[in-house]
């Protein structure tokens, strides 16, 4: 019993003291400005970005925009992009070309302690830090609701949904929200991976993305791999039982890290089509 209950519980102990380490695996880096990458596409500019928090760190970000004509009213969807729980914007760039082709602006912050924004993960300040993304996107690049998509890829997809886990005064009311790889309640994925432990009950933070779903009015698009194998394909299911205005397109044979932007394509490209559409009519009943 003591070679076994030790061990069990050294493990339990290790495993809820550094939990945020196995959660968030940011890659910082010096600079990573535009004309360090280079040009993000050929077919839009770029310029670099940020957003100091009320506790004093710094979110560094890209704000893209895509090729447009000189014609005031020519439409301009932007999508905010939510990634993944590792790595950094530079890691991102295929992404944000994939999304620029398809039709959209991009505006895209690193997480805090990932590339050049300062500070720690944590689920209460990436939640708030979301909130301060799409006052950014409203207030300083002036991008109206109905021209917003928000995409969430995995982990990102829990701090997309975060903007919902407030007062309904202050949820957003963007055109689509976009979920790629993304998971219902991170305990269950906790649980999922590590089945003899009862980690699910130490988990502090806990991204209620099932809870925080139903409370999206706008259409919901998610996407995931059937063979994933960080977060169970049964993860997005879950989401769409929440929501009524959700859909789900299952990936076969795609796992976690390797769901191609490319065959999300059509996709995009139909939702940056409506958006613009949108946008033109509502202008138009707003000229009249």
């Amino acid at each position: 019993m003591i070679y076994v209950c030790i061990p069990y519980f050294v493990v339990i102990a290790l495993a809820f003291c550094f939990q945020r380490s196995l959660m968030y695996h940011p890659a910082p880096a010096a600079d990573l400005s535009v004309e360090m990458i280079g040009p993000i596409s050929q077919e839009s500019d770029g310029k670099d970005v940020q957003i100091e928090t009320p506790d004093g760190d710094l979110l560094q970000g890209w704000h893209v925009r895509r090729a447009r004509s000189e014609d005031v009213s020519d439409p301009a969807p932007l999508l905010i992009y939510f990634p993944g729980n590792a790595g950094n914007r530079s890691h991102r760039v295929h992404d944000v070309r994939e999304f620029c082709a398809a039709g959209f602006d991009v505006l895209f912050f690193d997480y805090r302690g990932f590339g050049g924004s300062t500070g720690s993960p944590s689920e209460a300040k990436l939640t708030a830090d979301a909130r301060l993304v799409w006052k950014y996107a409203r207030e300083t690049l002036r991008y109206e609701e109905h021209c917003i998509v928000l995409f969430g890829e995995s982990l990102g997809g829990a701090v997309v949904l975060s903007l919902w886990g407030t007062e309904p005064s202050n949820h957003p009311h963007p055109a689509a929200v976009v979920l790629n790889s993304t998971f219902a309640y991170m305990p269950d994925v906790v649980q999922w991976h590590y089945p003899h432990f009862p980690l699910r009950y130490l988990v502090l933070d806990r991204w209620p993305s099932g809870d925080r779903i139903a409370r999206v009015q706008c259409p919901i698009t998610l996407f995931h791999g059937t063979s994933d194998e960080i977060v169970p394909v049964s993860q997005s299911h879950v989401l769409v039982s929440k929501a009524a205005n959700a859909r789900l397109i299952e990936l076969p044979g795609v796992t976690h890290n390797n769901v191609p932007m490319g065959s999300l394509r059509t996709q995009l490209e139909r939702i940056a089509l409506q958006v613009a559409e949108n946008s033109v009519t509502q202008q138009a009943a707003a000229d009249e």
